[in-house]
């Protein structure tokens, strides 16, 4: 089976390790929206998160970066007065130097990432979802910041009073891309905000036309529990985007091209207005408290 999977961060990669684990020719398209120069270095947070978890050495305690890093770079950064609310360790910065130079020697991204995640051992194709720049930003009455601004600066603190994709009208999907979503047999929406990582996918021109337009099955994890995200600030951007904050918010934003929606079993009170909605609805244990429930979720959203 050729499955490609639509991941964003933290909140997808315990999904990407399940599937990985199962005998299947996967595909993982990464958000690109949260991409951010730092340092004159430019960093790749969700394409990295997923070549971290699948390469199998990614932080266990965050989610995010590489296991056993240590931050010398940053703390002297700190010592000699640079800015490190952004937390990259020496690793980590290792990673995005070498991003960044084979970018400004002329590589695309998908040129640049495919390198790196064969150098890190993964076996899968890894896609960042478009070549070109996009940015998350994040309205607020302190003004638009960029979401790591937001979310890692600012502690996602800030009322929301608005959520846009600088550079989405301008950016396109790959060729590879859009093989990746044509030409598989099952299309798995993570469980990531739908606001800042799909979203942003979403906004790219040919993502969303593709993805309803393909003969694959499509099928998602919402990450939502009743009106809390797994993780992340999820709930609060869906209300500031005017969703509701649930997994009936999450199916009426998939609407358009997703065939079935697997909730937690908690919110089986949904089914129905999600059902409505013209989406297969199917409960389920959707925590991921250990590798055994990755590999479970993730038989089971290529048999739903």
């Amino acid at each position: 089976m050729k499955v490609t999977a639509v991941a964003g961060g933290t909140g997808s990669a315990k999904l990407l390790r399940g599937l990985q684990s199962l005998p299947v020719d996967l595909t993982v398209i990464a958000n690109v929206g949260d991409n951010i120069w730092i340092h004159r270095l430019y960093v790749c947070p969700d394409v990295d998160i997923a070549m971290y978890t699948l390469a199998g050495i990614a932080n266990p305690k965050t989610g995010w970066g590489i296991k056993g890093d240590t931050f010398s770079t940053l703390s002297q950064i700190s010592r000699i007065g640079g800015e490190t609310w952004f937390k990259l360790g020496d690793r980590d910065l290792a990673t995005s130097a070498l991003r960044t130079g084979m970018l400004r020697r002329g590589m695309t991204l998908t040129a640049v990432t495919d390198r790196l995640r064969k150098s890190f051992g993964v076996k899968c194709e890894l896609l960042p979802a478009t070549d070109q720049n996009l940015e998350t930003r994040i309205d607020t009455p302190l003004g638009d910041m960029h979401l790591q601004e937001f979310w890692v600066r600012e502690k996602g603190e800030p009322e929301v009073t608005g959520v846009h994709y600088r550079g989405a009208s301008r950016a396109s999907i790959t060729a590879e891309v859009r093989r990746a979503l044509s030409g598989a047999d099952r299309v798995v929406i993570c469980p990531a905000n739908p606001i800042t990582s799909i979203g942003p996918m979403l906004a790219i021109s040919g993502f969303a036309k593709e993805l309803a337009g393909s003969d694959a099955r499509v099928v998602a994890l919402s990450p939502m529990v009743g009106e809390a995200p797994f993780s992340g600030p999820a709930g609060k951007l869906m209300k500031a985007a005017g969703r509701k904050a649930d997994s009936v918010g999450i199916a009426s934003m998939y609407q358009k091209f997703v065939d079935c929606i697997v909730v937690a079993s908690e919110d089986q009170a949904m089914k129905k207005r999600i059902e409505a909605l013209g989406i297969e609805c199917v409960t389920s244990e959707t925590m991921m408290k250990s590798r055994e429930d990755e590999r479970r979720l993730a038989r089971e959203l290529l048999k739903v």
